[in-house]
């Protein structure tokens, strides 16, 4: 038995399948559907639509248990499926993903058009490139076509499915292969982890569509006041990093910055001028281990965001961009445009407003990448560091840098030299990179790495294993069966130098298993009718009806049940609930309480005083007694008088945590 033998014994059909359409400009996802082209992948048998004439069978082939659907980017089929209100199919197989899942890295990227794809396995299309963009924009440019137009669409739409079973077909083969797959068992988990790719997809559309509320008002007023808005936030930001004379870039206090107070000696330099590159790729690598470059970063996408008129907003207030779930060598879902609200500025992110009548509910995976460590590896120190709450506390007790009684506010300075080395481990930082970080000798930096390595030694037995294995095969592969080719130990550095890629890919396994979590929570969550609105690194966004806030807890307990199901073990889960507009992000990538103090009801605007007052559903009433014992007025003083602050701090402090509501 070969693995397609398999997958024709396994369903009563598999149907290759295509949809024409026209998008709005302002929403990514389908807008009208011109025409609809499915093909049976074995027997060849064939069927075409027009528009909204469908036979009263349609459905039946599509959400029918029974019948596996192949696309090649099933993102817009399934956009095309929602737009027409039809069932969702129950199985996909998305040929796309697939074909990314063997052959993505840095090499090959973008190469991966159907196409591209047909050329590569020799299932080359009938029409050629020309031909195909014609009637493309025929297709985007014109509503009202001929009947010689109608068939060439209906052409163009058939030949693209016909493709799509012939490449299907070599990529099944391709995948048995490639993965050596003999048996039975090896066919059933394939092609699990194909089916639960494609579900994940279909739930990509659905969030598309959802699309995130923003604040027009805000919006605009933002708009009508960018240039002003935007010169103070340069200059707020500049206070730190001390690039730029009043709002302009400075070339030498930036070389200033990198070379004297960060110590980057291989920063690479123009061509022609010798100035340090400020370009985008080179900010972004060395954001991920220095602080200033990331604020400077965040500056830049500042000066690049002239206006924000760019958010692709609908009719309805809500921001919709297309989702590439599959868009990083990790498997991270990527937005395909910049102008997506948790792409752009974290400040930006302050347009988010729930629509009237809802919350939205930040849910994110707490320090999910020591977690994932710990569970993949088996690594008990690792693990109860993780359980215990703050890792890098417990990993300096572990080491016995500090003593077992110790606390952040104790032994903030050397709990953050153990940050920086779990930093350090995830993006195969060196020793003098810590050095710099600890502000300490190379000498007494490793010091601390091979502690390091000692008490988590089991962990980095795995890890290497993991990475040994992935040479060996010529791939690394998560649980799930997402993939990273290995082609090659070393690479061409910035200066042009062969170096080894191992501390590069070392945090691939951990990130990878990541988007698996975050792929089986979204795939979980929308099953059980949450309404996903965004996908957020190792975060989602929710939105809920204000009357459903109980739900809030359920959608927390299957997140972590999401991560036990990939790693095997729970990981921590924080919430914030957002009432109104979306919450800045504070420097730990947490989002920050706002808390609003009134003197008075009357300083409340209608809504505030209802959710915190009026609402029958949220408030308390408790009666307050005071007896001539109570002693309340001087209780009074000194939670209220001005005079009194030290003696309320030292009171708050001792009793705080006794109040209770």
């Amino acid at each position: 038995m070969s693995f397609l033998n398999f997958i024709k014994d396994n369903f009563d059909r598999v149907l290759s399948v295509d949809t024409e359409f026209r998008m709005d400009e302002t929403i990514t996802i389908p807008k009208k559907v011109v025409c609809f082209c499915y093909e049976d992948v074995f027997t060849g048998e064939t069927w075409e639509f027009w528009e909204h004439d469908k036979p009263t069978n349609f459905g039946g082939h599509f959400d029918n248990e029974r019948n596996l659907i192949v696309c090649f980017n099933a993102t817009a089929e399934i956009g095309s499926f929602l737009n027409l209100h039809h069932p969702l199919p129950k199985n996909i197989f998305d040929v796309f993903v697939e074909v990314k899942r063997l052959y993505l890295d840095k090499r090959q990227r973008g190469k991966f058009s159907l196409l591209d794809t047909a050329y590569s396995y020799g299932c080359m299309d009938v029409m050629t490139k020309d031909e195909k963009d014609e009637t493309r924009d025929l297709i985007i440019y014109n509503e009202n076509y001929t009947a010689a137009q109608r068939a060439k669409i209906l052409a163009y739409c058939m030949e693209d499915v016909r493709t799509t079973t012939r490449v299907f077909k070599a990529l099944i083969e391709d995948i048995e292969k490639q993965n050596k797959l003999t048996t039975v068992d090896d066919y059933k988990r394939e092609l699990w982890q194909c089916m639960f790719r494609g579900a994940s997809i279909s739930c990509v559309a659905r969030i598309e569509k959802n699309g995130i509320p923003l604040d027009n008002h805000k919006l605009n007023l933002f708009n009508k006041y960018w240039i002003e808005v935007k010169d103070k936030l340069i200059l707020k930001y500049n206070k730190d990093i001390d690039c730029f004379d009043g709002t302009t870039f400075s070339h030498k206090k930036f070389e200033d910055l990198v070379v004297k107070k960060l110590g980057i000696n291989n920063w690479q330099r123009l061509h022609k001028s010798g100035q340090l590159s400020t370009n985008k790729r080179i900010l972004k690598d060395y954001s991920e281990k220095y602080p200033e470059i990331k604020l400077l970063l965040e500056i830049r996408t500042l000066q690049n965001m002239t206006k924000l008129k760019g958010y692709q907003i609908s009719f309805d207030g809500r921001a919709r961009t297309s989702l590439n779930m599959f868009g990083t060598v990790t498997g991270r879902c990527t937005p395909s445009t910049a102008k997506f609200p948790f792409s752009t500025a974290k400040w930006a992110r302050n347009f988010i407003k729930p629509s009237w009548g809802n919350i939205l509910v930040y849910m994110d995976y707490s320090q999910q990448e020591v977690a994932i460590q710990g569970y993949l590896s088996g690594d008990q120190n690792l693990i109860n560091a993780y359980n215990k709450g703050d890792v890098y506390l417990e990993t300096a007790k572990l080491c016995k840098a500090v003593p077992d009684h110790a606390t952040a506010t104790t032994h903030g300075e050397t709990r953050d030299i153990f940050k920086v080395l779990f930093l350090a481990n995830s993006y195969g930082a060196g020793d003098h990179w810590i050095a710099e970080q600890i502000k300490t000798d190379v000498t007494t930096a490793r010091s601390y790495r091979k502690l390091f390595k000692k008490i988590y030694k089991k962990y980095f037995y795995w890890i290497e294993n993991f990475i040994n294995n992935g040479f060996l095969y010529g791939r690394m592969t998560t649980c799930y069966g997402w993939q990273r080719v290995l082609s090659s130990q070393t690479k061409l550095n910035r200066e042009g130098k062969r170096v080894s890629i191992r501390n590069s890919i070392q945090n691939w396994p951990i990130q990878s298993h990541g988007s698996e979590v975050l792929r089986q929570a979204i795939l979980d969550l929308t099953e059980e009718g949450f309404k996903i609105v965004a996908p957020v690194h190792d975060a989602l966004l929710i939105e809920i009806p204000k009357a459903d806030r109980h739900l809030i807890d359920y959608a927390q307990r299957l997140m972590v049940d999401a991560s036990m199901k990939v790693v095997g073990g729970p990981i921590r889960v924080g919430t914030e609930i957002i009432e109104d507009n979306y919450v800045q992000l504070n420097k730990k990538g947490k989002p920050k309480i706002n808390i609003q103090r009134f003197k008075g009801l009357g300083e409340m605007n209608p809504s505030q005083l209802r959710e915190t007052v009026m609402d029958p559903q949220t408030r308390q009433l408790v009666r307050l007694s005071i007896s001539a014992t109570d002693n309340a007025n001087a209780m009074m003083d000194l939670l209220l008088s001005k005079k009194n602050a030290p003696a309320r701090k030292e009171w708050l402090e001792k009793k705080g945590s006794l109040v209770r509501v």
